[in-house]
């Protein structure tokens, strides 16, 4: 359940990146509206990342790992995500089909030429 939470409060960073996004340095009001958003969804902690143009902005942890430790959680803290890496892999191609660096048809094996994947095509329906 808390994973839940903290993925709907990265989700909201990736809906509306332009208030995130929209200047080179952080907004002056971040902290206080994470530590609003961790409270609101119950989150213990969270690591942010706002990247601007390729240029990293902010890199910072908020909170602890495991409510009742006082362990913090930094930039660097890795966070298990469960199956959301097929969601984000689906969204990825989604924007490489949209860029036009792909087709929904085109084998995996001209992208990535692992043996694994040698029967795999990427597939609308």
């Amino acid at each position: 359940m808390k994973l839940d939470r903290t993925l709907v409060v990265l989700a909201l960073y990736i809906l509306f990146p332009a208030t995130v996004f929209a200047q080179i340095a952080p907004p002056a009001d971040l902290d206080a509206w994470v530590a609003r958003s961790m409270q609101t969804f119950e989150v213990p902690g969270l690591s942010l990342a706002i990247v601007k143009d390729g240029t990293v902005v902010v890199a910072k942890g908020y909170g602890v790992r495991k409510l009742g430790e006082a362990t913090p959680v930094d930039e660097n803290t890795l966070f298990g995500i469960g199956s959301n890496t097929k969601a984000f892999t689906a969204a990825c191609l989604a924007m490489l089909v949209d860029e036009g660096n792909i087709a929904w048809t085109t084998p995996c094996t001209s992208a990535c030429p692992i043996s694994a994947c040698t029967t795999l095509t990427f597939r609308t329906k």
